[in-house]
């Protein structure tokens, strides 16, 4: 029997990346239900006048997909510009998002997080400039280790989320009428939107609550929510992995 067979998940991702996570919810049993928390608004005159005073030799470091998204955005049909420099993605998704487009990466972090980026510049030496292309906020722990290192490190806003205004009332009577098994949060703000979206956050935290990360986890906390799965991976199979566990466990302690 597939590890979430008959529960109904709620993914938050932006509507363009439903699909994505859907497929892999539908395949371990699951009906993957939309309430999108975030949208993506790139900025490309910034991306590329960042990339045009780039120094020829500097490192295009990016920590999301929305980021590699935004950057393909902002080039649009002139991808070569970006193939003259080393490019450096957080994770899987964010490179295959790159390689889509034609655009490599020099190397891929081993953990997809700012820590396993930091292992991976230590791994693969540390270059004198890097352009690192984020969301307009963002945690800047990279940032500081590069800084300290010594690389001059160019920040640069590709892109800014924000919460999608359109009727959640269909998602708030799902939960009301406890149709909705367990929700998926992705990122900080992906968690803070939730609770924007759904306006009450004892309602929000009837399911059980799955979070990417440690940092996801504590926004979540913040916002009102109590988690019950913490993925032991940053990904969203990760986050599938703890749930799937969690309900294993529900299970185990209702027969006995």
């Amino acid at each position: 029997m597939p590890l979430l067979a008959g529960k109904r998940v709620l993914i938050t991702r932006a509507a363009s990346q439903f699909e994505t996570v859907a497929e892999q919810v539908q395949a371990r049993g699951a009906s993957a239900i939309s309430l999108p928390c975030l949208a993506v608004q790139c900025m490309p005159n910034q991306v590329r006048k960042a990339i045009s005073d780039a120094s020829a030799d500097a490192c295009i470091l990016l920590t999301s997909a929305n980021g590699a998204r935004c950057l393909i955005h902002a080039l649009g049909n002139d991808i070569s510009t970006i193939n003259t420099h080393p490019v450096v993605a957080v994770g899987p998704q964010t490179a295959a998002a790159l390689n889509a487009h034609g655009i490599d990466t020099a190397w891929v972090a081993d953990k997809a997080s700012q820590e396993g980026l930091i292992d991976g510049f230590t791994r693969h030496g540390m270059p004198e400039e890097v352009c690192f292309l984020r969301a307009e906020q963002g945690r800047d722990v990279i940032q500081k280790a590069l800084e300290t290192a010594g690389v001059r490190v160019r920040l640069v806003t590709a892109y800014r989320t924000v919460c999608p205004a359109d009727d959640a009332s269909p998602i708030i009577m799902k939960l009301k009428n406890a149709e909705i098994d367990a929700v998926l949060l992705g990122s900080s703000r992906c968690a803070e939107h939730y609770v924007q979206r759904i306006g009450d956050a004892h309602l929000a935290d009837r399911p059980a609550i799955a979070v990417i990360s440690s940092q996801v986890a504590r926004a979540a906390e913040h916002a009102g929510l109590s988690v019950q799965c913490v993925a032991k991976e940053a990904s969203f199979a990760g986050i599938l992995d703890s749930l799937a566990a969690y309900f294993a466990k529900e299970v185990l302690i209702n027969s006995e």
